[in-house]
């Protein structure tokens, strides 16, 4: 591959998410800071539906849609819009957004290298398609751990039909892994899981996701009493049945207040789950615009991270983690593995390990009981440690990087002549 003599690269970033979906700002703000630096930079993505698994009101689905962010290129090509629990619908959603990528393989044959936010795995087939056709490499960001989190979600049966999908799935993306030129995982754990499932060692690294909003001084609410806040998707991978049954056990402390702010498939359980056992201490409330979001964490003593028990959980780092510590929101933990690790790291909160209501009981009322002093001392934690840790110029140097080693590989050794001493070569 001959690169323009500057060296500046010709990226095209594969993601079905991108803003308006507030699952997009990871993708969006590489897209922007690579372009900020000189690359020439292309999205590929879908129409946003995000998590309502239906259209956002103004938006229609259409073929050859292009759009201007700044400097970056956006295209959007259709997909099935879904965000069900039905395999079917959420299978085709996903391999719909493959098929109408491929409609873009212009732009992938005029870029020097592919990258590809790996929510789900199956936005790297097309990237796959052009590494074969025209030796476009590509870079996978992996984000989700398959085939655990699409098993775990409750999209397949258990028994004989999940154990035959993990296969089909586990041999498939070794093929995904092993002809990716480079391969980012988000955390050392998941790096080495993915290793172990077809990625080449010399080839994977991992890097902390960075934070996608300038963090903001939020001024604590002045109130008396705790205000325990969980943000964002309401689904079967955050465990929330465990936080409101630990909840529940906490009623005796009438100032220790819950408020679940999501939509998602599981939500309507939770409220029904709420109400059997009595939890008059815990409101829902509908999503909050990221915009608002410095408004919620103004009114928040300390932040809900959850995740259900599961192997994979050890993992699994959510996104929101980053963004409560950098924003100096103290964070209770319902964590394992490489997250709760991080949060220990940074001093930030408690953490209880997931699926454990006595735990998480005991994690709330010591929340309760902590003093302003200490309530302040965990936020000027969270902020330092966010500092250091998830800067986006950190997290972009890592990729560009990765993008850079992609598409400029470095050429073979000369090889050593084995003639005889004073004879020609």
């Amino acid at each position: 591959m001959t690169l323009r003599p500057d060296e500046r690269l010709r990226i095209l970033v594969v993601s079905q998410y991108y803003p308006p979906e507030a699952h997009g700002a990871t993708a969006r703000s590489l897209a922007v800071e690579l372009s900020d630096r000189g690359h020439d930079v292309e999205v590929l993505t879908t129409f946003p539906n995000h998590p309502f698994g239906r259209l956002f009101p103004g938006w229609a689905q259409r073929f050859g849609h292009v759009e201007i962010d700044g400097a970056v290129t956006v295209r959007r090509v259709p997909t099935v819009v879904d965000h069900s629990l039905r395999a079917s619908r959420r299978i085709l959603s996903y391999l719909s957004f493959a098929v109408s990528s491929l409609t873009a393989s212009r732009a992938a044959r005029r870029a020097d290298v592919v990258y590809v936010y790996g929510a789900q795995p199956t936005a790297a087939i097309a990237p796959m398609v052009w590494r074969a056709l025209f030796g476009t490499p590509y870079v996978l960001h992996v984000q989700d751990i398959w085939p655990e989190s699409v098993l775990g979600a409750g999209m397949l049966p258990s028994g004989v039909a999940s154990v035959a999908a993990r296969r089909v799935i586990l041999r498939w993306l070794r093929r995904v892994h092993s002809r990716a030129a480079r391969v980012i995982a988000i955390g050392p754990g998941a790096a080495r899981l993915l290793e172990e499932r077809g990625a080449d060692p010399a080839r994977t690294t991992s890097c902390s996701n960075w934070v996608t909003a300038a963090p903001v001084a939020c001024a604590r609410s002045s109130r008396e009493g705790t205000r325990v806040v969980y943000a964002g998707s309401i689904g079967p991978a955050q465990g929330l049945e465990t936080v409101v049954r630990a909840a529940a056990r906490c009623q005796d402390l009438a100032e220790l207040r819950f408020t679940i702010v999501g939509d998602g498939v599981h939500r309507a359980g939770l409220e029904d789950l709420a109400a059997r056992l009595g939890v008059h201490t815990m409101d829902f409330a509908p999503p909050v615009p990221r915009e608002r979001m410095t408004e919620l964490h103004a009114a928040t003593d300390f932040a809900i991270v959850s995740l259900r028990a599961d192997p994979m959980t050890a993992v699994t780092i959510p996104s929101k983690l980053q963004d409560l510590l950098a924003n100096g929101v103290p964070v209770l933990g319902a964590l394992d593995g490489d997250a709760a690790a991080m949060l220990c790291d940074a001093r930030a909160g408690y953490v209880a390990p997931p699926g454990d209501v006595d735990a998480l009981e005991a994690m709330f009322r010591a929340a309760h009981a902590a003093s302003p002093a200490q309530r302040q001392w965990f936020s000027a934690a969270g902020r330092a440690y966010a500092s250091r840790a998830f800067s986006l110029v950190r997290g972009v140097d890592h990729v560009e990087d990765a993008l850079t080693a992609a598409a400029l590989p470095v050429p073979p050794a000369p090889t050593t002549s084995s003639a005889p001493e004073g004879a020609p070569a």
